[in-house]
């Protein structure tokens, strides 16, 4: 009797400290705000309401309940806020009507938290009211040319941009209710800064309001530096030059302008550094030579970069007149002139001492 009493104890005490550990622990508030998915890549945006750590999200594209193609992607520890993620498919489909679930896990405690899905339609024959002529991207802006499908019936869309490095997210910009009355460029103008030589890709999500359609596009690059001479602001004489130049990108450019002039002799380099550039910054550089040789000179202007990549270049010539040289003969000394200067000096030395 005594031992089930204990048996009894022991066993409450347990459900009891189960049940105070289940109501201690805050279940992890997730939310897949936003997805998408084609034949091409899915992306999806998760908020999350605390930090959360070892996430993994996995990626799945089915047909008829079948798994055709999955991707994992770990995303270690997040803060709170949004995560947005993007996996390119490489199954080349055959079939029309997919779903796409994106499954968010715990890592250490396998633990699913939440799932969402997304169904579209590959190869599917519904026009939108406009068509997309073109999609470009590179270290400046990303640039969409959108025409109407007919001038007598225009479309809407909404178009939203996002850039990526890698699978993360850099920038995104959602332009709502655009109407497309004519052809037109869209420009998207990166505001944050880039890295020289990492690959990114710009995804356009365009979505027509009827019929009901989003579509994706893509253009991928590698960010480079780009720095462009202003040619009409260029000014060259013969005591120097004034070169001006602007930033065309968004990977900060830091270099140098080199000027070369070419005679009858050796070429002589001129070498001065320019102010760090990025997209539509400006800086001017002077560079002087006075003194220089008179004749006709081949001039060179080049904009490098620090490892020595030309970016852009301009050549002219100029003409340095010779040196104006004054020559100055000496003056001829009047006959005489020490004679008489004596002369004076002994006659007002005499007027002194009868004075005295």
């Amino acid at each position: 009797m005594y031992t089930r009493s204990r048996h009894l104890i022991f066993c409450t005490l347990i459900i009891f400290l189960m049940a105070i550990t289940t109501v201690g622990a805050s279940p992890i508030n997730v939310q897949v705000t936003d997805i998408f998915s084609d034949e091409q890549l899915c992306d999806v945006t998760i908020h999350f309401n605390e930090p959360t750590d070892n996430v993994i999200l996995v990626f799945e594209m089915l047909y008829r309940g079948d798994v055709v193609e999955s991707k994992t992607v770990r995303l270690g520890s997040v803060s709170a806020g949004d995560v947005t993620k993007m996996i390119m498919w490489e199954n080349e489909l055959q079939e029309k009507s997919y779903t796409t679930n994106v499954s968010v896990y715990v890592s250490n405690s396998d633990k699913f938290i939440t799932r969402k899905s997304y169904q579209f339609t590959h190869n599917t024959v519904a026009m939108p009211r406009f068509k997309i002529v073109d999609f470009n991207a590179d270290s400046s802006k990303s640039s969409i040319l959108i025409s109407p499908g007919s001038v007598s019936n225009p479309g809407v869309a909404d178009i939203d941009i996002k850039l990526f490095k890698g699978s993360g997210l850099v920038y995104s910009e959602t332009t709502d209710n655009v109407a497309i009355l004519a052809t037109k460029i869209i420009d998207t103008n990166w505001p944050i800064l880039l890295q020289s030589g990492s690959d990114y890709m710009a995804v356009a999500r365009v979505h027509s309001h009827d019929p009901d359609i989003t579509t994706a596009y893509i253009s991928e690059f590698t960010a480079l530096e780009d720095v462009e001479i202003i040619d009409a602001a260029v000014e060259l004489d013969e005591y120097g030059a004034s070169i001006s130049m602007i930033g065309m990108s968004q990977v900060p450019f830091e270099g140098t302008v080199r000027i070369v002039l070419l005679g009858n002799g050796e070429p002589m380099v001129f070498e001065e550094d320019v102010e760090i550039l990025t997209i539509g910054r400006e800086d001017t550089v002077g560079i002087m030579w006075d003194g220089m040789p008179g004749g006709d000179y081949n001039v060179n202007v080049d904009i490098l970069t620090s490892k020595g990549v030309v970016l852009d270049s301009y050549e002219t010539v100029i003409r340095i007149p010779a040196p104006f040289v004054v020559d100055v003969e000496p003056e001829e000394e009047t006959p005489g002139f020490g004679i008489v200067l004596g002369l004076s000096v002994l006659m007002a030395v005499g007027l002194f001492l009868r004075r005295k």
